[in-house]
């Protein structure tokens, strides 16, 4: 039953990073296209790019995507794309949306478990949250991993999450994510969705996913997990 000030009964928040704890949109944009310049192709356009990210994808997918010929070439050519591109990015400053870090002391105050389960690079992710210091708030990072598929296969909850978190119920997880890629991972692990329409997912797709929740910020996140708790600190 969802009792006391917190009447969703939210215990544990899985966070997607991109488009949603992080503004990135922009330095992947500017990292992929240096990656073609890299290899002397010519990059896609910017409406190619968003589409294809708005997808909520992986970079190796992302980049077959955008590089038709990366389809039919040997995995080892496809993973010196991806190399070549993380080099850019590591230099290249992914900035946290405002109140982003905020949102997330709030929730470790009222101890909430935060995960964050991304298509990035775990190394990304913890250089992000360290930067703005809050990496000592997060409970879990998992993200791309020889270990497991990418989102939205449920193997990243059902054999790295749940396990941990056996003392909670299923009903107590949230998702929060801003493409389909988000939503379909909560459907498919049975969790609610929070849809963060903020970010860069297409809203067609993420619609017709019907989230439980639909954010326009960062900062409305807290009344759904909070309820009459929520605040900033």
């Amino acid at each position: 039953a969802k009792t006391g000030d917190n009447m969703n009964n939210y215990r544990v928040a899985i966070f997607d990073f991109d488009g949603t704890l992080c503004k990135s949109d922009e330095a992947i944009i500017t990292d992929i296209k240096t990656t073609f310049e890299h290899f002397k192709k010519t990059p896609p356009s910017d409406t190619h790019l968003k589409t294809v990210m708005e997808n909520g994808l992986g970079m190796h997918d992302s980049l077959k995507l955008l590089n038709p010929e990366l389809m039919t070439i040997s995995n080892s050519k496809i993973e010196e794309w991806l190399a070549v591109y993380r080099n850019y990015s590591k230099k290249n400053p992914r900035p946290m949306y405002e109140n982003a870090a905020s949102v997330v002391e709030s929730l470790a105050a009222e101890n909430i478990k935060i995960i964050i389960a991304s298509n990035n690079t775990e190394k990304n992710i913890e250089k992000a949250l360290k930067e703005c210091k809050i990496y000592k708030h997060i409970d879990l990072i998992l993200g791309i991993s020889d270990q497991y598929p990418l989102k939205p296969h449920p193997d990243i909850f059902n054999h790295h999450i749940l396990p941990k978190y056996a003392a909670f119920p299923v009903d107590s997880f949230l998702m929060i994510g801003d493409t389909a890629t988000d939503l379909q991972f909560a459907q498919n692990i049975g969790i609610d969705s929070c849809w963060a329409k903020y970010g860069i997912g297409n809203s067609d797709d993420c619609d017709a996913l019907i989230p439980n929740y639909t954010i326009a910020n960062i900062t409305d996140v807290l009344p759904i997990v909070l309820g009459t708790k929520s605040h900033i600190k």
